[in-house]
């Protein structure tokens, strides 16, 4: 089976389609090809809305595939025109499109974003390429870093700001208060900051880490290798900042104690997604108290993989 993942070719984008294509390759037992395709737009014509670059552009020149999944705004109507055309790709769009469900063959949407119908599938956050063999494996090939850095460890994510967040003084210093208090209570620290993290944010983090030995902060400008999975298999707990959707999801995947990070804003449909990681992995806000509730590994990614297989197969 050829799989097309289409995305802008961000990360945290593309990541989602890449996640969801390599999960239905691992749990269907045909044997599959996932190729990765990045949409580029002159910046006016991604601008346009998905149906105006539908009348512009007719054509998007996608490699011939079973199976096409696409994230982001840029993937949707390059998916919208391969359905069209008659073509017997399968297509599948990650994310809520904002437009009719049914120009796909699938959507898959978060949960808290309150999309339903037959043309849709919802799950608990984001679809992402978290596997268990991926956390031992980068696990493993840190080890002789992760080693000098004493028992018990805490992860720290921290994302940026965004339409219902801010990331302002009050909120670094509350961070970073939580940091310190879990240094005081005997944990190394874990920490990696993200692309959209701000600078003043990270020159923080920086100026935090400094001269302290049971400290590992890694940064998008780190030269290093990026070691989030190391980070997420040798965590004891991890703590993540309100904001993203992938990294709360992903330390979820992990089965260990997570703690959101508050920020300030109104978090709007985001409370959903709140709730629903709190009924289903304990997740609450950090408060400083340490707490030990066990549940089943969060593994949306694969059962959704699975759903997507079993239309398939009806098809």
């Amino acid at each position: 089976m050829r799989i097309l993942v289409v995305s802008d070719g961000r990360r945290g984008i593309e990541n989602q389609a890449l996640g969801l294509a390599e999960a239905v390759a691992e749990h269907t037992e045909t044997e599959c090809t996932i190729v990765a395709h990045h949409v580029s737009h002159r910046p006016s014509f991604a601008a346009l809305p998905p149906s105006l670059q539908l009348t512009v552009r007719r054509n998007y020149g996608l490699p011939d595939a079973d199976l096409v999944i696409g994230c982001g705004r840029q993937a949707i109507a390059p998916l919208i025109a391969v359905r069209r055309s008659g073509a017997a790709a399968f297509t599948v769009y990650v994310q809520d499109p904002r437009i009719e469900p049914s120009r796909f063959d699938l959507v898959i949407a978060p949960e808290h974003d309150g999309l339903s119908g037959p043309f849709v599938e919802t799950m608990i956050g984001s679809p992402n390429r978290i596997t268990r063999g991926a956390i031992i494996g980068g696990t493993l090939s840190h080890a002789a870093r992760l080693s000098p850095l004493p028992m018990p460890r805490a992860m720290i994510a921290i994302g940026g700001p965004s339409k219902t967040h801010a990331m302002g003084e009050a909120t670094i210093q509350s961070h970073l208060d939580a940091a310190r208090d879990l240094i005081q209570k005997g944990y190394s620290l874990l920490i990696t900051t993200s692309r959209r993290t701000p600078e003043t944010t990270q020159k923080a983090w920086q100026s935090f880490a400094k001269n302290r030995d049971n400290v590992w902060l890694h940064t998008p400008q780190s030269d290093a290798a990026n070691p989030y999975f190391a980070f997420l298999g040798g965590a004891y707990i991890i703590l993540v900042t309100e904001d993203s959707t992938n990294m709360l999801t992903e330390a979820c995947t992990t089965g260990k104690q997570v703690y959101r990070l508050g920020m300030k804003g109104t978090p709007g449909k985001f409370q959903r997604l709140y709730d629903a990681l709190e009924t289903r992995c304990h997740v609450k806000l950090w408060d400083g108290f340490l707490e030990d509730r066990p549940y089943p590994a969060l593994d949306e990614t694969s059962r959704v993989a699975q759903a997507i297989i079993a239309r398939l197969a009806a098809r």
